[in-house]
């Protein structure tokens, strides 16, 4: 039995590892884990914001210019090519197939009725 007791009083006087670190030091590392987060949080949350307010400008000024490049009455799909944009030429192509599918839109909308 003696060797029962010795195990016993092993067990009781091992501590598990989260034991070692006192509870105030854990939710002061914890806290401080949480604070980082949360700033990083904010960080990344206003870099998305001024991308996002970038891209509704753009867009905003790609629609006037659009607006502008044709004149009402002219949807005939032949599109004026005279302002240098500054658009890659990857987002111009996208861009055109943009206002194509308008002027078939209105002109679905005006025959159609």
């Amino acid at each position: 039995m003696g060797g029962e007791d010795a195990i016993f009083n092993w067990f009781k006087s091992a501590k598990p590892v989260e034991d070692t670190m006192p509870m105030r030091e854990r939710l002061d590392a914890l806290e401080r884990r949480i604070r980082h987060v949360e700033e990083d949080w904010t960080e990344v949350y206003n870099k998305f914001r001024t991308l996002q307010m970038r891209v509704a400008k753009q867009v905003q000024r790609l629609d006037a210019n659009s607006s502008q490049e044709e004149p009402p009455g002219e949807g005939d799909g032949v599109k004026t090519t005279g302002n240098p944009s500054s658009l890659s030429p990857r987002m111009q192509r996208i861009q055109e197939q943009i206002l194509e599918r308008r002027r078939r839109g209105a002109q679905l909308g005006v025959g159609g009725e």
